[in-house]
């Protein structure tokens, strides 16, 4: 059962279009939002992995039921086309391919009865599957 079934939701295959066209964001403005929660919560995880060139990427793949889907890594190599978003003691890179799907996007933490997660307010994703984990644009 796929993630989206067992969330109540259906699903449906998008249909692959262009990705968004990159705007063109004005002087000191971060392309992509990450929130007070995220910096604590991301924070708080780096301090338990002991190692301070680490970095949270966040990325867009192919899959999930409605064609994109995001992930979230620790990494610590920076690639020449990344975007880095520094906010206090946390910096958050996006590569370019992921960026043009990612720009404008709240990156937020929630901490809710029902869990704990990362959560992308996306305002480039037309449709979204039910668990909020996949997009499509």
């Amino acid at each position: 059962m796929s993630a989206c079934q067992s969330q109540g939701s259906s699903c449906s295959t998008p249909s692959m279009s262009a990705p968004p066209v990159m705007p063109v964001l004005p002087e000191g403005v971060d392309p992509i939002v990450v929130t007070d929660a995220v910096v604590g919560k991301v924070a708080e995880m780096l301090a338990e992995e002991g190692d301070p060139s680490l970095q949270l990427r966040v990325f867009v793949t192919g899959g999930g039921c409605s064609g994109f889907q995001y992930g979230f890594a620790f990494d610590d190599e920076k690639k020449a086309d990344d975007v880095r978003v520094e906010k206090g003691p946390v910096t958050v890179v996006v590569d370019a391919m992921s960026l043009q799907y990612l720009m404008g996007a709240e990156i937020d933490f929630e901490d809710k009865l029902d869990g704990a997660r990362f959560v992308i307010r996306n305002p480039n994703a037309a449709s979204t599957c039910g668990c909020g984990s996949s997009f499509a644009v």
